[in-house]
């Protein structure tokens, strides 16, 4: 059995991030946001060193690729944007793929992707199967996007992959009002893991 924790969004929040570090798992995702517009990025690095490799790591809006990047490089995580990796399972190697960044947000944060720009990302994932894909965005109109009651702030481009790809969960984050909250599109379970983070046993 793999043990997967996915967390996101702490933001600075240097005491969620040594929670997340004493919990026992085999992979821990960094589903983005670990900083507010790239402060303090080299803090959050230091506390999570002794995950080493074991954390893959993505941008949030809020951090760019360059930024993400090197602080892979300096503490020796692994860099999951625009990656897929394979993860054993009790039903066999299922693929793992990583998207940084959100959509285009009103608050010009650094980490944005256009639809168009989601949707060429996405494509490389295409084919992959089985799948489980970690994002920092959620897809368009479900529960995960839901920021006041009625307004919606996600993808349309991911909703779009998600329906004709399959993929068998889909974990996200970004939108804060949601965290914890689930929904299925189609045969896809949704989540917005949120920075006390989501446990995933395979």
């Amino acid at each position: 059995m793999t043990r997967i924790l996915i967390f996101g969004d702490t933001h600075g929040d240097l005491r969620s991030l040594e929670r997340i570090v004493t919990q026992p798992a085999d992979v821990y995702i960094a589903a983005g946001d670990l900083s507010n517009f790239g402060r303090g990025l080299e803090r959050c690095g230091q506390v999570l060193e002794p995950l080493s490799s074991r954390l893959w790591l993505l941008p949030g809006n809020h951090e760019t690729h360059a930024q993400t990047k090197a602080l892979c490089d300096r503490f020796g995580f692994f860099d999951f944007h625009r990656q897929s990796r394979l993860l054993d399972s009790a039903d066999g190697p299922v693929h793992w793929a990583g998207l940084g960044y959100s959509n285009i947000t009103p608050f010009k944060t650094p980490g944005e992707y256009s639809e168009e720009e989601i949707a060429a990302a996405l494509a490389a994932f295409d084919g992959l199967s089985p799948l489980e894909l970690v994002v920092h965005f959620p897809p368009l109109d479900t529960r995960l996007d839901e920021f006041a009651p009625g307004k919606h702030a996600g993808s349309a481009a991911l909703r779009s992959w998600v329906e004709a790809h399959h993929p068998a969960r889909l974990f996200c984050g970004h939108i804060h009002e949601t965290a914890g909250l689930t929904d299925r599109l189609g045969d896809t379970n949704c989540r917005n893991v949120g920075k006390h983070g989501f446990l995933v046993e395979t």
